[in-house]
């Protein structure tokens, strides 16, 4: 009884890797979009410097006087 269920397990996953393999990929893809470089614009993050307080801490320390 063993062996019938591994013969047939091993069949099922046998059937289903050969269907899968023979599967076609979907026709109507989105085209992907590139950036070519001259389109790409650079992110600029500006970081407050160590010594300077961030806004949110120098509103905090305006309110508190």
């Amino acid at each position: 009884m063993l062996d019938l269920r591994i013969v047939t397990t091993s069949l099922a996953m046998l059937l289903a890797l050969v269907s899968v393999a023979l599967a076609e990929p979907p026709k109507d893809k989105a085209p992907t979009v590139v950036q070519t470089t001259t389109d790409a614009r650079p992110i600029r993050v500006i970081l407050p410097a160590p010594w300077e307080p961030t806004k949110g801490q120098a509103e905090s320390v305006q309110s508190s006087k």
